[in-house]
């Protein structure tokens, strides 16, 4: 998770609140799908340890020699199989990848309150809280600009989203 992007992502311009409640699904979305991406993740490295715990267990049983077993029993199966070297590097990536779906699910929680704040700081603004001398917004031309930049962005994430499509063939 690119820290600096969420940052700037979960920010409230109090001064331009139409666009930042014009923003918020956007934003919303990109950070939901990410979460997705991620749980879906955490769920394929989940099968991968399985997989791998349940292949150990059983070369464990034909060879329990290859595994320092003197005596084959299913404690002495289990902890052979939990202390070998790719056991253990498959439950490293799966904690890994559970830290960044936890991390993601946070980040789409603090969009729900950049939401609430976006609404309450609209209902202050309808109190006239901020209230001062200005000059109205031109909003149609404000979101034009948004939309501009959203389509220029957007081709970006199409380009990232094939990308992630090459590289996620086979587990990955």
């Amino acid at each position: 998770m690119d820290t600096n992007e969420f940052a700037q992502d979960r920010t409230i311009d109090p001064n331009e609140l139409d666009i930042e409640a014009i923003r918020q699904a956007d934003i919303y979305y990109k950070w939901a799908q990410r979460a997705i991406e991620a749980r879906i993740k955490t769920d394929k490295l989940k099968l991968r340890l399985d997989v791998t715990e349940a292949s150990l267990a059983s070369q464990c049983r034909e060879k329990p020699e290859s595994f320092g077993i003197a005596r084959v029993t299913e404690s002495a199966i289990t902890a052979a199989v939990k202390s070998h070297d790719s056991y253990v590097k498959a439950l490293l990536k799966l904690i890994h990848a559970r830290e960044r779906q936890m991390l993601l699910d946070r980040a789409v929680d603090a969009l729900e309150q950049r939401k609430r704040m976006i609404e309450v700081l609209v209902t202050l603004h309808g109190q006239q809280y901020f209230a001062g001398p200005s000059i109205p917004k031109d909003l149609t031309k404000r979101y034009k600009e948004y939309q501009a930049n959203a389509s220029a962005n957007s081709l970006n994430d199409t380009q990232k989203a094939k990308l992630k499509k090459r590289k996620r063939k086979g587990w990955d």
